[in-house]
């Protein structure tokens, strides 16, 4: 059943080529492992390895973690929420992920981001992704598309599903499967 969803969405969901998952949760201890591509503490080699775009304090880490992955790359452009990242990790997220050229982010299997949901919340505007913080999305893209992970997990709020009469969740499902 797809009550709600935007009907081009709703049919990408019944065919099976897009899946839905709702509020994953799981608790974990803070991993302090550094950055980068190599193997982890003790020479074993990581499950799968991740970036972690707009990360605020860290929260896909947390879960990542100790699913066995490692972190190779992080972005956060709040110094408020990037100090309590470095704080937790004992590493620094790059700043604003505009800035950092597609080369600086190494190879990875899983792309994260909690891309900004001004843009999208009841709370805003609702400008979707004709706000500047919405149009934020086409980074994941970028990388996406130059880095070719197996995989993205992506995270918004529930009001995603409807801005801009689901307009704005079209675009992006249409520019995630292009």
């Amino acid at each position: 059943r797809c009550d709600g969803v935007p009907s081009t969405l709703a049919n990408l969901m019944l065919s099976g080529d897009v899946a839905w998952m709702s509020g994953l949760r799981s608790g974990a201890a803070v991993a302090t492992a550094g950055r980068g591509g190599g193997a982890v503490e003790g020479g074993v080699e990581p499950a799968f390895r991740y970036a972690e775009l707009f990360a605020g304090i860290g929260g896909f880490r947390l879960g990542l973690d100790p699913l066995g992955g490692r972190c190779v790359f992080s972005s956060e452009i709040d110094a408020f929420a990037a100090a309590t990242y470095e704080r937790n990790f004992h590493e620094a997220p790059f700043g604003d992920i505009a800035e950092v050229p597609t080369e600086a982010v190494p190879a990875h299997d899983l792309l994260t981001a909690g891309f900004p949901c001004q843009s999208f919340s009841r709370a805003g505007e609702q400008l979707g992704l004709r706000d500047a913080r919405g149009d934020l999305f086409y980074e994941i893209v970028r990388l996406a598309r130059a880095r070719k992970p197996r995989a993205l997990l992506l995270e918004n709020v529930p009001n995603l599903l409807r801005v801009d009469n689901g307009h704005a969740l079209h675009v992006i499902v249409a520019a995630l499967t292009a």
